[in-house]
């Protein structure tokens, strides 16, 4: 399990991946060995965390964009490779609950931009030398 700060972009620790299996938060991230997870991908997280921490979330307006991000994560690293399936997936998943829809903007257009601006961020940083694979 990799630990992120939720406040800057951050990797601030490491567990056994069955640490904690029951007290999950959007603040970890949980590999499932064996897979394998890059230093690009460590870096994409780190400033992944903070942003996504910055979006309204609970009953707040606007809220859809942090839970469409969220479900992002269910997949990582794979739902990079089409985030807009991950997308598709939260929007056909959000219809199956009642919750009131509170977004003012265009979800998939802003959705986009937070992952460009999230990888822009990630391409200025030095890639970690660890080897997270097990």
């Amino acid at each position: 399990m990799l630990i992120f700060s939720t406040k800057r972009p951050e990797l601030l620790g490491l567990s056994h991946s069955t640490c904690a299996a029951t007290k999950y938060r959007y603040g970890h991230y949980q590999m499932c060995p064996p897979e394998y997870i890059s230093g690009e991908y460590i870096v994409f997280l780190k400033h992944f965390y903070p942003r996504l921490y910055s979006l309204p979330g609970g009953d707040e307006p606007n809220r859809e964009l942090r839970v469409a991000l969220a479900f992002l994560l269910r997949n990582y690293p794979a739902s990079l490779a089409n985030p807009l399936i991950s997308l598709r997936g939260y929007l056909k998943e959000r219809t199956s609950y009642f919750h009131e829809w509170k977004y003012d903007g265009d979800l998939e257009t802003d959705f986009l931009r937070f992952l460009a601006e999230v990888q822009k961020a990630a391409k200025t940083e030095a890639l970690p030398d660890a080897d997270f694979r097990s």
